[in-house]
């Protein structure tokens, strides 16, 4: 059971990735918890926290005496981002199809029709929270404590990219096709074959195809 203090932390870490989804905050601009404590009607431990949080899993960064910040976009850092994702990740899936069980497995197809739940809907929100738990399922299906940890940052970190540069995340009305259901759906495919070669393959190229389609239009 999770104490208050977590899910005072969670709401907190959940509620500012909200804020940044909504278009609230872009790159360059500080995360204060001053500022953010009021709006959210929290108090600034657990905002502070979660703040905490993000800078450690690789989505914020800080500046000493200013604070967190979402760090500013370059082609060069997204190239290197999207890079280490293929190999951990891909390396995670691998593992994964040799040690997820039918139950873990079964709780990804889940997050997959929620995937699609939220494209059909436009939730920004759900769709990023299914996105999240899909990859991080996998990585924590892997049984392998560094490569969890190295998909979560450098997941975290892509996002940077993702939030702000895939259409479906833009606040505007344009229709753009998502094929992320798809491709979850034949990683997982893989998985639950026990296919750890085919896993990684369709791992990477599921993330390549994301990178590419982010930068290389």
């Amino acid at each position: 059971m999770t104490s208050p203090r977590e899910n005072a932390e969670e709401r907190a870490y959940r509620s500012i990735i909200g804020l940044i989804l909504s278009g609230r905050y872009r790159p360059g601009d500080f995360l204060l918890e001053l500022d953010l404590a009021p709006q959210l009607g929290m108090s600034r431990t657990p905002v502070s926290r979660a703040l905490a949080r993000l800078i450690s899993e690789g989505f914020l960064s800080k500046m000493p005496k200013k604070g967190s910040f979402i760090p500013l976009p370059t082609p060069e850092d997204a190239s290197q981002v999207f890079f280490a994702r293929e190999a951990v990740e891909g390396q995670a899936a691998a593992a994964a199809a040799l040690h997820a069980t039918p139950e873990e497995v079964e709780a990804l197809r889940r997050y997959i029709a929620g995937d699609e739940e939220a494209v059909l809907t436009r939730s920004r929100e759900q769709f990023s929270s299914n996105n999240e738990l899909l990859h991080l399922g996998i990585a924590r299906a892997s049984r392998n404590t560094y490569l969890e940890k190295w998909c979560r940052n450098i997941f975290w970190r892509s996002n940077v990219y993702v939030f702000y540069f895939d259409g479906f995340y833009r606040p505007d009305d344009a229709i753009v096709p998502q094929k992320t259901p798809e491709q979850h759906a034949a990683i997982l495919d893989a998985i639950a074959a026990r296919d750890p070669e085919k896993a990684a393959d369709r791992m990477r190229a599921h993330i390549r195809r994301t990178f590419e389609a982010l930068l290389l239009r």
